[in-house]
């Protein structure tokens, strides 16, 4: 199994970090094990943390305002992060984290990465250039996703 550093480093937040840069977010991961069936957090609760899965799978659901049921929005496993959202808009969780089975997480608190950010700036530049980078690609990819729907609305009206 990966060490913590090694999971850090494959996830787009800290992927440019070196190695001592990494060890600094690695100290402040505290290890959470959930089991099958278990809630890690839910729509609409308070946000405190981002998690990164070092083992296991989970499912991301959210509820629709219209019939009050959970509809999954996608499934993570081994390396996958989660949560990271309210770290920077210090809104509720957008949705609801479930355990399909038993899994292990790298918890990072919101206010000991701030720490970490702060007191090191060539780790806050690196952290904030990936997310914006990160924003970027999502911005292009859902303009040429709405030019594409808006092509087929076009070619059906």
């Amino acid at each position: 199994m990966e060490n913590n550093e090694q999971i850090l480093k494959k996830i787009y937040l800290f992927s440019s970090l070196d190695e001592s840069e990494l060890g600094k977010i690695s100290n402040i991961a505290k290890l959470k094990s959930v089991f099958q069936g278990d809630t890690v957090f839910q729509e609409g609760n308070e946000a405190h943390s981002l998690y990164v899965v070092k083992f296991g799978t989970l499912k991301i659901l959210t509820n629709t305002k219209e019939s009050g049921t959970d509809v999954g929005l996608t499934t993570i496993s081994v390396g996958d992060h989660f949560g990271e959202m309210a770290f920077f808009d210090n809104d509720k969780r957008s949705a609801t984290v479930e355990a399909m089975e038993k899994s292990e997480l790298l918890e990072i608190s919101f206010n000991e990465l701030s720490g970490v950010l702060e007191s090191n700036p060539s780790i806050q530049l690196k952290f904030y250039k990936a997310i914006s980078s990160y924003l970027i690609k999502r911005v292009r990819m859902l303009t040429q996703d709405l030019s594409y729907a808006r092509e087929i609305k076009k070619r059906f009206t």
